[in-house]
């Protein structure tokens, strides 16, 4: 039995689901009718636990939400109201994935596969890629996907919509069947024949609300006031007053207008009763010389019952609820603990996917770019080292074995990077982006299951496919008698590791926190990259040139990866998964005013970090009468710096003729400066998030002692209007962009409310801040620096 009570659900100001009370028995078929917009698939979705309720309370048999979603999960089926199916497998491999996540055993997978989709008439299509069905056989695939399992509640949203007649006769029976089995079936239709035809019980639904519930019968009896019958007469009465006047005494209302004859009696009139009215009423027409030859009942349609919902004034709505505090996000022991879980989850994912990828001709188009680099990497050894001067500058600096590394680099950095491009065609992305990600949450997969299933797969076809191509890069050089840097393998396997996982973890972090930007949201790891670089490619560039921090550089990526996972865990949400980002957009405001005056405060911190390690610095230059880099230097090495100035050197005085070409150059370096100042920013809070900010300020400070240093040495420098002024205008931008961004690392660990709705509002008022503050100030950066350089 399914029992819902008081349900509320609010998307922001939209009230969807305003009290719905539902009760479903065993072996019941209830249908859902309303308009689009009623409220119909959003309580679907709340009774399938994608959706957490503001309030209100949900029931499956003795298992009630949230605390056994789980086991809920796996005896609950769904159709959405597309099918939604992976175009590139078959209907068999599809199948037999979702009767793996459903814990179906193999050899009844199979079993039941085949019976079903012979059931269907779709064993002749087995090979046939479901992109390539129609969408009733579509349809149908979801069905057979939805009951493979037996499950004992199963929910369908417009099951037979854009079905043929026949095919949805064959729907219809098979819904039927799954009720005779003893499931508890919920469909939502805009179809009223079909309602008509399955429902056990119908409920109507009109803004979030039930107006109405009940049998056919018991829905035809609130529409009409009785049971209205149709008789056609041989020919007009004789005396049709006294007809008249039997039928006001006997019925509840009549009508007779010539041969054709129709009136109404109480509902709740027996069978027996109906039987005797009628031998009356031919005894009056007979005498009357016009008995009926045809009678029959007109039941009033489920169309007629409909319209008289919807017409009905909607009552008052109880007000909506504040949602009930529902704790989201996976905790640190739970997220990794884990992990040793998932091995049997892999072992069904890994060849799923690859085979996928496969199929669509994702790898092997991957696999001839990185033939053709290795073929590169052997006809390059076959120098033995670099052509030309670029090969004796090299080998110089780096040493052979460093060259070497370095003749495999491009075949690393192109085998990751193309790999990386295509993963995203499985997976949580993929998912999201053709809208089946609905289909994969209503499973029975746990919370960090979810997780991993988006990360480790990618993670662990990169390090493998990463290590084959370098171990035959490696390979060709030892076959030129080369000196392949074998030694250096694991190391190319751990960056690629650790690169796809960061990657994939990115994308996760960034639909909970950007989920309206739809798939668009994951997207945001590709600004992470430049992090993704810092935490990797360092440690692997000091492999390759053999340095002996090479092996404690490793802590880096590892602490970076283990503080992104952490971050994605305690912001998890199903819900904002589910978050498309279609609908209305708010008007973008690019100086919002009341943002800025209500971070005043951390702007301000920002300011004053910068000028209070500005002004300190300036005040110890100025004390020390240091004049120069030189004397700093000199300082700091305990000697006695030059007590007198440096004196400017004096050029002529020139009128230099400034042409077009000079002017063209210095705004195409402003526009440079401007934009590389902003990515520098954004790359900066970045990186700091995952640290909670130490080091945006600890940056903010140390450049701000610089320029303060600088700007104490006076105007005698030839680079002071360099130094002084770009640099402080930079420094001005850095402040403003760590002050912006204090509020983000502040909500990561502190304040009121749920930590995913804290960095959510912090990093939405950032991005407003970085507009209306920090853009700005790159902008005049970028202009100071054109006026430098045209004027020389």
């Amino acid at each position: 039995m399914i029992r819902v009570e008081g349900l509320h659900k609010s998307f922001g100001e939209v009230h969807a689901v305003a009290g719905v009370d539902l009760r479903v028995e065993r072996g019941e078929i209830l249908v859902l009718l309303g308009q689009n917009g009623a409220g119909k698939s959003t309580t679907l979705r709340c009774l399938g636990g994608i959706l957490k309720p503001d309030a209100g309370t949900i029931a499956f048999g003795d298992l009630r939400l949230p605390d056994n979603l789980d086991n809920v999960r796996a005896r609950l089926g769904v159709v959405p109201d597309q099918a939604r199916l992976y175009g590139r497998n078959t209907a068999t491999e599809y199948l037999d994935h979702f009767g793996f996540l459903y814990g179906v055993p193999a050899a009844e997978r199979q079993r039941k596969i085949a019976q079903l989709l012979e059931r269907f008439g779709l064993a002749d299509r087995t090979d046939t890629v479901l992109a390539a069905y129609s969408r009733g056989m579509a349809q149908k695939v979801a069905l057979i996907r939805a009951t493979l399992h037996e499950p004992d509640w199963i929910f369908c949203d417009e099951p037979t919509a854009g079905l043929d007649p026949v095919a949805a006769a064959d729907m219809r029976h098979y819904l039927v069947e799954q009720r005779e089995r003893g499931a508890a079936l919920i469909l939502t239709t805009h179809i009223l024949g079909d309602a008509e035809l399955i429902a056990d019980r119908i409920a109507i639904m009109r803004g979030g609300r039930i107006v109405t519930s009940g049998t056919l019968d018991e829905l035809r009896q609130k529409a009409a006031h009785g049971r209205t019958y149709a008789a056609r007469l041989a020919g007009p009465p004789g005396d049709p007053v006294v007809v008249g006047a039997w039928l006001a005494e006997h019925a509840t209302s009549h009508t007779l207008d010539g041969d054709g004859l129709s009136f109404t009696l109480p509902w709740e009139t027996p069978v027996a009763e109906r039987a005797r009215f009628a031998a009356r009423l031919e005894a009056v027409l007979e005498a009357q010389g016009s008995p009926y030859f045809e009678l029959e009942e007109r039941q009033p349609s489920l169309e007629a019952v409909y319209l008289d919902a919807m017409s009905q004034p909607l009552p008052d709505a109880d007000p909506a609820p504040r949602p009930s505090r529902f704790v989201a996000g996976i905790g640190a022991a739970r997220m990794f603990g884990s992990i040793r879980n998932q091995g049997r989850l892999l072992g069904h994912a890994l060849p799923f996917y690859v085979s996928s990828w496969w199929r669509r001709g994702d790898l092997s188009w991957v696999m001839y770019l990185n033939a053709f680099v290795l073929l590169l990497v052997a006809a390059t050894s076959l120098f033995g080292q670099l052509p030309g001067p670029a090969g004796q500058i090299t080998a110089r600096l780096a040493g052979t074995a460093a060259l070497q590394a370095g003749l495999l680099l491009p075949l690393f950095f192109l085998s990751f990077a193309l790999l990386e491009s295509i993963k995203s065609s499985i997976g949580i992305w993929w998912e999201k982006a053709q809208g089946s990600l609905e289909v994969l949450l209503y499973t029975p997969l746990d919370d960090p299951s979810l997780v991993w299933l988006e990360v480790l797969p990618g993670a662990i076809v990169s390090t493998v496919w990463v290590t084959a191509w370098m171990a035959a890069g490696m390979a060709l050089l030892s076959f030129f008698g080369e000196s392949a840097p074998w030694d250096l393998l694991p190391a190319f396997a751990f960056v690629a590791a650790v690169t796809s996982y960061w990657a994939a973890m990115g994308r996760m972090l960034g639909f909970m926190l950007f989920p309206r930007e739809g798939a668009a949201g994951g997207a945001w790891s590709f600004l992470l990259s430049p992090v993704s670089a810092a935490v990797a490619d360092l440690p692997l560039a000091l492999f390759v040139f053999r340095s002996p921090l090479a092996i404690a550089s490793l802590a880096l990526p590892i602490t970076a990866c283990f503080a992104l996972t952490l971050i994605c865990g305690v912001t998890f949400d199903r819900e904002r998964l589910m978050e498309t980002g279609v609908g209305r957009r708010r008007r973008r405001v690019w100086f919002q005013l009341t943002v800025v005056r209500r971070n005043v405060a951390a702007i301000a911190a920002g300011l004053l970090i910068a000028a209070a390690s500005a002004g300190i610095a300036g005040a110890i230059t100025a004390g020390q009468q240091w004049h120069s880099w030189s004397d700093v230097s000199a300082a700091v090495r305990g000697r006695t710096p030059d007590p007198q100035p440096v004196a400017a050197v004096q050029h002529p005085a020139q009128n230099p003729k400034v042409i077009g070409v000079t002017v063209a150059s210095a705004g195409l370096a402003g526009v440079v400066a401007t934009l590389a100042l902003m990515l520098a920013t954004v790359v900066l809070s970045f990186a700091a998030f995952f640290l909670l900010g130490v080091p945006a300020v600890l940056n903010l400070v140390v450049l701000g002692g610089l320029w303060g240093v600088q700007a104490g040495f006076g105007g005698g420098g030839t680079l002071q209007p360099w130094l002084a002024g770009a640099g402080g205008v930079a420094l001005l931008a850095l402040a403003l962009n760590t002050g912006s961004a204090l509020p983000i690392y502040w909500s990561l660990a502190f304040g009121s409310g749920r930590r995913l709705d804290r960095l959510r509002e912090a990093w939405s008022n950032y991005w407003a801040l970085y507009r209306a503050l920090v853009i700005p100030a790159c902008v005049v950066f970028g202009l100071v620096v054109f006026r430098l350089l045209a004027t020389g």
